[in-house]
């Protein structure tokens, strides 16, 4: 009997850290045990040449697997196995846009509104809702990876006019690697919103087009760079905002 060929793809990719996932590599000639060198810490290889396991850090593994039979080990095959880096993405989130080349902002679903004529609201919200805001930057259709210090995202009443809420500048990095969004606290539970509320008083229906804008600043360190911080914003947008149903006197 001649010695095992790996027939296996010299690729596997796709697969995230953190995520249980199993792979038989594949040869002819009958193998009766395997080995890999170089696989990622939390994986493992059986004696059936079943890879699995949950990788604990992401990264691009060059794996040597060998095949063995009653005659021999194979020769070694490198196999290029490429895990991803995730973050806990709950889907609770409401997904923004934000155009890098244009600076508007849109919500998927809803037809993208800019600037300070725009007719319609690009997002619904009520007094005293606390909503979680998953943005993405987008050039093109690719979502972009950046170092952000912070985002804050500013509402108003009219354009020009004092801010009637202010996020606090945190964020969180959700996603994967590749697409990633970065998550803000936004709480419409401030006495200014309220007062602005009641210009708008209505029996049946209290609410107002609120303007939006969403700053972020970007740790910018290369070595003799003009500025240690970039700070840019996105165009202005509309956001419908409500109050509850107000009782006849």
């Amino acid at each position: 009997m001649a010695i095992p060929v790996i027939s296996t793809t010299t690729s596997v990719l796709g697969y995230r850290k953190g995520q249980y996932f199993e792979y038989q590599m594949q040869a002819t000639n009958n193998p009766t045990s395997w080995t890999a060198n170089g696989l990622p810490s939390g994986m493992t290889i059986s004696a059936s040449g079943l890879v699995s396991g949950a990788a604990t850090a992401a990264g691009v593994y060059l794996i040597r697997v060998i095949a063995t039979n009653a005659t021999g080990p194979s020769l070694p095959l490198e196999v290029a196995m490429g895990i991803e880096d995730t973050n806990f993405n709950d889907g609770i989130g409401i997904e923004v846009n934000i155009d890098l080349r244009s600076g508007a902002v849109s919500v998927p679903g809803i037809a993208p509104a800019s600037g300070q004529n725009a007719s319609q609201a690009v997002m619904y919200l009520k007094y005293g809702d606390k909503v979680l805001l998953d943005l993405g930057f987008l050039k093109g259709e690719e979502l972009q990876s950046m170092a952000l210090a912070s985002i804050t995202m500013n509402i108003r009443e009219f354009d020009g006019e004092s801010v009637l809420i202010q996020s606090n500048g945190a964020l969180e990095i959700i996603g994967t690697s590749d697409r990633p969004r970065y998550r803000i606290l936004v709480d419409l539970d401030t006495p200014g919103l309220l007062n602005a509320l009641g210009n708008y008083q209505a029996d049946y229906q209290t609410s107002f087009d609120a303007i939006a804008e969403i700053e972020w600043r970007v740790d910018y360190l290369e070595p003799g760079a003009l500025t240690d911080e970039l700070i840019r914003s996105s165009k202005t947008f509309r956001i419908a905002i409500d109050r509850d149903l107000v009782p006849n006197p």
